[in-house]
């Protein structure tokens, strides 16, 4: 993969995030319910929004 830009010295590299419907609701519930560490509900967070899937919400 190739740098997308370089900021500040760094090479920012883009990566295609894609969930199946499982790994969408897995990470849904470790978000909404239960006690887990904020780094790993952060984590999650973030995956669900970078997702590019099918089953992403499509977001206007």
């Amino acid at each position: 993969m190739s740098p997308i830009f370089n900021l500040w010295g760094l090479n920012m590299k883009k990566y295609i995030v894609t969930l199946t419907k499982d790994e969408r609701e897995t990470l849904r519930a470790l978000t909404s319910k239960g006690k887990h560490k904020s780094q790993k509900i952060l984590h999650a967070l973030i995956l669900l929004g970078c997702d590019e899937g099918e089953y992403q919400i499509k977001r206007s």
